[in-house]
């Protein structure tokens, strides 16, 4: 922030002094001089009391802004430390302060809630969530002038979609979350069924399942995610769900839910009958009904599964922790690949709301350097909204860079059937999806057993309850 300069004028003002001269009269002058003369009184000058002098109290120098900034942390710190160096030396060339905290997962949603109800939301979000629902209450920003700057036509669509409500862009995906089947290869091939990945049918699924399954000693062939807390449980069932053609809602009232009328009430039981197999069936561990988020990831990192769904947090883990199952994992799209990115950019209204949009363009603008000190840093955890830089990283597959996944990851990206939890967004769905709604169907149907109708029936109730209290329809 440049400093303006104060320039101060002083008024000089001269005084010419006349001298005033006392002519005696010579007429008298001998009169004068016959009187005694008197003496002399003494006198004692008084001191002159200096007059006090008040040093001016300074004006205060305006204190800068200052913005407060939170994002949604992840297991890899490397992201948060390219992150908070962009972020400090921005705010620095603005002359402004800046308060950065990274929340954990689990209580970024929450915490957020709490905030918003106190009125003291943060004034900017990075890879957070959830926003639509602020956004419909009109607590949000819009950012559309952001992404115009930044090249609309080099964002993915589904990326511009997951954020855009009624016209206008109110978040900007920090990246694609892909979900990458995990495969021990050397249990794949042992079992002699390495022809079959990527799947392309259900089938392809439980063959592979059954076979794997004991393998070797107390080897499961998948790790399923069945508990009642945890995304995991919720985007597996998903990833059935839309893979089948279902849908929980196609609009803003309780008549547009729809998870409980045809095609997508049928679509819903297929998903969930495929999950209570795999589980009946003992093809995951038995335990998976208790599973959290990291339990898949422990499964398939101590040798417990021979496969399982996951973002790229397990090759994290892998890379960092387990070099000894690099040459022993394959990566390969899911039978139904969902993008799980659902984490955005977004500012909430408020004086800082422009600044606050200024943070976002920083943190994007630079794509190359997004690349690498985003997505690259994750082990491509996230993956780049923008199609010029999946286009580097495609030319890198290309080249022999990542043996490791079994496509062209621009090619994956393109295979994304949604963005989890729903898409287009709405704000009920996803805060019902955050409270485990998804989940406790799972757990109801899969490990309970309950009639998967009934089931369904009280999610469609479930929804259109919520929208008739949120959108009064």
């Amino acid at each position: 922030m440049s400093e303006e300069k104060k320039v101060s004028r002083r008024g000089w003002i001269k005084y010419a002094g006349a001298g005033v001269v006392v002519v005696a009269a010579a007429a008298g002058a001998g009169y004068y001089a016959t009187q005694p003369k008197p003496t002399p009184t003494p006198t004692t000058p008084t001191p002159t009391t200096p007059t006090p002098t008040t040093t001016p109290t300074p004006t205060p120098t305006p204190k800068p802004k200052k913005l407060v900034v939170w994002g949604r942390a992840s297991y890899a710190p490397a992201q948060q430390y390219w992150a908070n160096d962009v972020f400090r030396r921005w705010a620095d060339e603005k002359g402004i302060g800046i308060e950065i905290t990274w929340i954990p997962v689990a209580d970024c949603a929450p915490k957020m809630a709490a905030a918003v109800a106190a009125g003291t939301p943060p004034d900017v979000v990075i890879g957070g969530t959830p926003y639509m629902i602020y956004a419909e209450r009109g607590l949000l920003a819009p950012v559309t002038d952001i992404v115009n700057k930044l090249g609309r036509d080099d964002i993915y669509d589904i990326k511009l979609r997951q954020g855009t409500w009624d016209g206008e862009t109110y978040a900007i995906s920090s990246g694609f979350e892909l979900t990458w089947l995990h495969v021990r290869k050397d249990f794949a091939e042992k079992a002699g069924v390495t022809k079959l990945f990527p799947f392309k049918t259900v089938d392809d699924l439980y063959e592979a399942s059954k076979k794997m399954t004991g393998i070797e000693k107390d080897v499961y062939g998948i790790g399923i995610p069945l508990g009642g807390s945890g995304f995991d449980c919720g985007w597996t069932f998903h990833e059935f769900l839309y893979g089948f053609g279902g849908k929980y809602a196609t609009g803003r009232s309780s008549t547009e839910v729809v998870i409980g009328k045809e095609p997508n009430r049928s679509a819903a039981k297929k998903a969930l009958q495929v999950l209570k197999k795999i589980y009946d069936e003992k093809w995951t561990p038995p335990d998976s009904g208790e599973w959290t988020d990291i339990s898949n990831n422990l499964a398939y990192l101590g040798g417990k599964v021979a496969m399982t769904s996951n973002p790229m947090s397990i090759w994290y883990a892998i890379m960092t922790g387990k070099p000894e199952l690099v040459p022993k994992t394959m990566l390969v799209p899911d039978l139904f690949p969902i993008d799980l990115g659902d984490e955005a950019c977004f500012v909430f209204k408020g004086p800082n709301q422009d600044l606050g949009k200024e943070l976002i363009l920083k943190f994007f603008e630079d794509k190359e350097a997004y690349r690498k000190g985003w997505c690259a840093q994750s082990f491509w955890y996230n993956l780049p909204i923008f199609k010029s830089q999946m286009n580097a990283i495609s030319k890198e597959w290309k080249e022999g860079k990542y043996p490791y996944w079994g496509i062209d990851p621009a090619e994956a990206v393109s295979r994304a059937l949604t963005v989890d939890p729903i898409l287009p967004p709405i704000g009920v769905v996803d805060s019902w999806y955050r409270g485990w709604g998804a989940n406790d169907m799972v757990v109801r149907a899969v490990v309970k057993g309950e009639d998967p109708d009934k089931v369904i029936d009280s999610v469609q109730k479930t929804l259109e309850d919520a929208m008739l209290k949120e959108y009064k329809k």
